[in-house]
C-alpha cells in the first residue's frame, strides 16, 4: 500500500515485482556416497510468484491503469544480476523489511542485501503490519552521523522530506569528527533548510547499549512516520549484511525505514 500511495503522489508508474527464489528440491539424488545432486524446485518457485500476484492484484485501485506486474524466478545465491535490471531503472524501491519470523529469513534478508549493496534509487523497507505509509508524511525522523550514506540518503529523499510537515533530524552521541561538536547537525539543517525542509535538529545522548534502541525511543515518542538513515557506516569487507546500526533498526522495525548508500 505504500508503494501505491507514493506512486499516485509522484505520479510515476508502478512495477510490482514478485519475486520467488528456487530452492533445492528436498529429495536429493546421492551419486555414489559422497557428491550430492541437487536442483533448484521451479515449479515450486513460480507456483509462489503466481500465488504472490494473485494476492497483490485486489489491493491496486481499478482507476490504476499505471501498474504492472512481473512474475520472476531466483536461483539461491542468484540473485545480483536479475535485482540489478529492477535496479538500474527505478526511482524508488519498496520492499517487506526483512523479518526474523517469516519461514526462510535468511533469503530474504539476502535479497534485501543485493539490493542495498548494489546502491541506486532509496529503498522503503515496509515492516509487517505497520500502518500504511502516508504520501505526505505529518513527521519523519532521518537519523544524521555525518557519513556519506547517510548524506546519500538525505539527497536521495529531498522530495518526500520537502513534503513532510516536520523533520527530526537525530543525532546520537555526535562524534566531533563529523564536524563541529558545538554544533552537531547545524550544516545539515542549514542545507535542508535552504531545500524547503522544515526541520528540528535533537541531539541524543547514548542512553541505551545500541544508537538503534534510542533511534526506535525518539520516533516512537515523536511519532515519525518512517526513518531516514544511511544504508550502511562500514567498509564492506567489514559488514555482516549491513552495517551494524542499520541491520539492528532493520530488525523489527516500528515503522518504515528508508534508506540509502
Amino acid at each position: 500500500m505504500t508503494a501505491i500511495a507514493l506512486s499516485e503522489t509522484e505520479s510515476f508508474y508502478l512495477d510490482i515485482h514478485c519475486l520467488a527464489v528456487e530452492t533445492p528440491c528436498p529429495n536429493a539424488v546421492l551419486t555414489g556416497s559422497v557428491i550430492p545432486l541437487i536442483w533448484p524446485d521451479r515449479k515450486a518457485a513460480v507456483e509462489c510468484a503466481t500465488e504472490l500476484e494473485r494476492q497483490l492484484q485486489p489491493l491496486v485501485p481499478r482507476h490504476r491503469h499505471d501498474v504492472q506486474f512481473h512474475r520472476q524466478q531466483f536461483q539461491e545465491g542468484m540473485f545480483a544480476g536479475g535485482l540489478e535490471q529492477i535496479r538500474r531503472f527505478s526511482d524508488w524501491i519498496v520492499v517487506a523489511a526483512p523479518c526474523r519470523h517469516i519461514d526462510v529469513p535468511r533469503l530474504s534478508a539476502a535479497m534485501f542485501n543485493a539490493v542495498l549493496v548494489a546502491g541506486g534509487p532509496p529503498i522503503i523497507a515496509v515492516p509487517e503490519g505497520c500502518v500504511e505509509m502516508s504520501s505526505t508524511p505529518d513527521r519523519l525522523a532521518l537519523a544524521w552521523n555525518g557519513s556519506r550514506e547517510a548524506l546519500r540518503a538525505t539527497r536521495s529523499t529531498l522530495p518526500m522530506l520537502r513534503r513532510a510537515r516536520l523533520v527530526d533530524v537525530v543525532v546520537v552521541d555526535p562524534d566531533i569528527r563529523h564536524g563541529d561538536r558545538s554544533d552537531p547537525g547545524g550544516d545539515l539543517a542549514l542545507f535542508l533548510a535552504r531545500h524547503g525542509v522544515r526541520v528540528e535538529i535533537n541531539v541524543l545522548s547514548r542512553s541505551r547499549p545500541r544508537i538503534s534502541d534510542v533511534l526506535k525511543c525518539h520516533a516512537s515518542i515523536t511519532g515519525a512516520e518512517a526513518m531516514v538513515m544511511g544504508g550502511s557506516g562500514h567498509p564492506r569487507a567489514h559488514e555482516t549484511l549491513f552495517g551494524r546500526t542499520t541491520r539492528e533498526m532493520l530488525n523489527d522495525p516500528p515503522i518504515p525505514v528508508i534508506l540509502a548508500r
